[in-house]
């Protein structure tokens, strides 16, 4: 199993997000994210943490599928390395991109982190791009700087994550705990209620 199910619950604190265009949301920490999650109804988010990606080298891509709606696919120019329950561009200066299929992908965030030839941690910076358009420069330092996206009407399907910036080209960028919002599509019985529910309304009214 590709990592946890995690259902946002009531979010009492009050921590803005930033919008970045009129249909997207920037959220710079997971407390911003889990609230936006609270804001789009029966949103649902999923923690990928990689611990159960096949660990080594590929230089092609790495799937994870913790439900249908999910469902994701990195990949680097240079191949991408799993270690330590996390991904890695195998190249210094790449970056990585995550592909969205299912059409139920609303937000998107992990912790992003720079590694030196030593693997030693070390800070950067990033540009976070969806395929509308949308970018967001991050700062990293530590191994868990988080940033991430919510959109506000159309899916998401794609992120790519480039380090720019000092060092930008001579350190390894890598990522892990990312979180997927989804929005459930409903089972066919919910569908038949939700049907029958507005044929009764529409009776009622023509009674």
């Amino acid at each position: 199993m590709f990592g946890s199910r995690l259902f946002i619950g009531a979010v009492t604190t009050a921590v803005a997000c930033s919008p970045a265009l009129a249909s997207i949301t920037v959220c710079d920490s997971r407390v911003t994210f889990a609230i936006w999650a609270t804001m789009h109804g029966d949103a649902a988010v999923i923690r990928e943490d990689f611990s159960s990606v096949t660990p080594g080298f590929t230089a092609g891509s790495f799937m994870g599928n913790v439900g249908s709606e999910s469902a994701w696919t990195a990949s680097a120019i240079g191949g991408l390395d799993s270690r330590d329950s996390s991904l890695h561009a195998a190249q210094v200066g790449r970056a990585i991109s995550v592909e969205f299929n299912s059409g139920q992908v609303y937000g998107i965030g992990a912790d992003y982190f720079f590694s030196n030839a030593l693997g030693n941690p070390v800070s950067g910076y990033v540009i976070l791009a969806l395929s509308d358009g949308t970018q967001f420069v991050r700062s990293v330092s530590g191994m868990d700087t988080f940033a991430g996206f919510w959109s506000n009407d159309a899916a998401i399907t794609r992120i790519t994550i480039s380090p720019v910036g000092p060092g930008a080209n001579s350190n390894f960028l890598g990522m892990d705990n990312m979180d997927i919002g989804f929005v459930p599509v409903p089972t066919p019985g919910a569908i038949a209620l939700i049907s029958l529910a507005g044929f009764t309304a529409s009776r009622r009214r023509r009674g």
